[in-house]
């Protein structure tokens, strides 16, 4: 669910010119909450919707049809382990969330340096 909604906020952030908007907002006098708040989450709120959807549509389809099908998935065994013992269900969840999230930040350097080496192609 994490790499669709880090996609979708993704491309929203890359439709918009971040920086002359942020730039032109604070040197109109904006504090940088109120970039975030009047400039930045107006421009996202498309982005943040299809975000929001794709979470809820994967979420509910994923564990509705896994324990519908009695299927073991990751979501339906974290449900039959937390009914014995919550704390374990607990570390397990917050280890796939660490763990999605190393993934996604490497995936980001390493999307970053190829962005970076076919920009500097396209100059030479």
């Amino acid at each position: 669910m994490l790499p669709f909604v880090y996609r979708a906020l993704d491309t929203g952030l890359a439709t918009i010119d971040l920086r002359t908007l942020a730039e032109a907002a604070r040197s109109l006098g904006a504090s940088w909450p109120t970039v975030m708040w009047r400039v930045v989450v107006p421009n996202l709120t498309s982005a943040m919707l299809n975000a929001a959807l794709l979470s809820v549509s994967l979420v509910l389809g994923e564990f509705t049809l896994a324990q519908l099908l009695n299927y073991p998935n990751l979501q339906v065994v974290l449900l039959q382990v937390g009914q014995s013992d919550p704390g374990i269900t607990v570390a397990a969840s917050f280890a796939s969330l660490t763990l999605v999230f190393v993934l996604l930040l490497a995936l980001s350097f390493v999307g970053g340096r190829r962005g970076r080496r076919s920009g500097a192609a396209e100059k030479e």
